[in-house]
């Protein structure tokens, strides 16, 4: 196991403790466990970064696995801090772009597994075959499905809807929890935006310093500033941060629409 660098040491003991508890849990059914996300890109900041993980199967969790694993992370929560960013779910090999597949899922947010349905996500699976970190079992870059240009844009235009809903159901909100959605849909889109034009994946940091060169004049302040805001991780959102984050994820909205080839820098 290869862990990122300059990473935490109770999260590094978390994740070690997670590829020798869950072979043991899963037996026969785990393929391999894998991270993705900040993790993979250097870019991991412990002040507002998730812990990404994905543990592939070869069949859905049966009830006794379900209950097993829902057992540990309540238990681990109680010892460790890091299970409370963690984002993990548990795909069925072969069926990783089906959005008819089945998946748990243990979400932060949650604090619980729970059952759902897949949603084939192929920006996890590029993240995965490019410098994705095998944590246990079959090396990452063999475990990846190819993923086409076309399924790419649809699989941007799922995550920037996600993001329109995200903003309009945190109109209003002042709470730090909407201050950070906010600044977070800013630096998403920046990604999008950077992965429909380049055709790549990149972590936030990276997209966000692209898009700072080069989309127009006009939208730079509004990165610049949740930018600002993400690294605070705290504070109380205003009606223009709420109207610049819906406009620009308009605009990259737009943008990812036509298929930006050659999106070049703006003086």
């Amino acid at each position: 196991m290869n862990l990122p660098k300059n990473i935490p040491p109770d999260l590094a003991e978390l994740l070690q403790v997670l590829a020798t508890d869950f072979p043991a849990i899963l037996r026969g059914n785990l393929v391999g466990i894998y991270l993705w996300g900040s993790l993979t890109y250097e870019a991991f900041d412990e002040t507002c970064s998730d812990v990404d993980c994905i543990g592939v199967t070869r069949r859905d969790l049966d009830d006794r696995e379900f209950s097993e694993l829902d057992e540990w992370f309540k238990n681990k929560g109680e010892d460790n801090r890091w299970v409370r960013r963690i984002d993990m779910r548990f795909v069925v090999d072969h069926e990783l772009l089906d959005k008819s597949s089945r998946c748990c899922g243990f979400y932060h947010y949650t604090g619980k597994l729970v059952r759902h349905g897949s949603d084939g996500n192929p920006i996890i699976w590029m993240n995965i075959g490019e410098s994705g970190v095998t944590l246990w079992g079959q090396d990452a870059r063999m475990i990846a499905p190819q993923v086409s240009h076309q399924c790419l844009v649809e699989a941007l235009q799922l995550e920037l809807n996600y993001l329109k809903e995200d903003l309009a159901a945190n109109a209003g909100d002042r709470s730090d929890k909407a201050f950070v959605h906010n600044a977070y849909a800013v630096l998403t889109a920046c990604r999008i935006l950077f992965s429909a034009s380049q055709k790549a994946l990149a972590s936030k940091d990276q997209a966000y310093g692209w898009a700072r060169e080069t989309v127009p004049l006009m939208w730079r302040a509004v990165i610049r500033g949740a930018k600002e805001n993400r690294l605070k991780n705290r504070g109380s959102t205003t009606l223009q941060l709420e109207q610049d984050a819906m406009r620009f994820v308009e605009f990259v909205t737009d943008e990812v629409k036509r298929e930006p080839k050659h999106l070049t820098p703006t003086e």
